[in-house]
């Protein structure tokens, strides 16, 4: 389906048991899973852990939310080329690749007549 971020929104790590392996996200950080396994993850239950007063701790809290990875910048592209067809030079200019196919490939070139004109 696609891979997505799992973030853990709690100051506190979370590690929790799933799919018999042991899912450990730093606080504050992410970690990569399939769309699928992250949704059951998210909504899988984890026991609470309480004080000695009967309330929960915070290090128990599941703060779990699910991200899409955002896409990488393309790469800057370098200057435009202009390969020669008739073999494997490449001109950095339009101006350099007529000059190339001038000097170079003058017994193939095609005038165009109607262009003289």
């Amino acid at each position: 389906m696609g891979l997505v971020r799992v973030y853990n929104k709690n100051k506190f790590d979370h590690a929790e048991k799933f799919r018999g392996a042991v899912i450990e996200i730093k606080a504050g950080e992410y970690i990569e899973m399939e769309r699928e396994d992250a949704v059951l993850f998210k909504s899988a239950f984890k026991q609470p852990m309480y004080d000695k007063g009967g309330v929960q701790t915070i290090e128990s809290y599941k703060m779990i939310s699910i991200g899409t990875i955002p896409d990488k910048k393309p790469e800057p592209k370098g200057p435009p080329e202009y390969p020669c067809m008739a073999c494997d030079f490449v001109a950095q200019s339009n101006s350099g690749l007529k000059s190339h196919s001038r000097a170079k490939h003058s017994d193939i070139m095609v005038e165009d007549e109607d262009a003289q004109e």
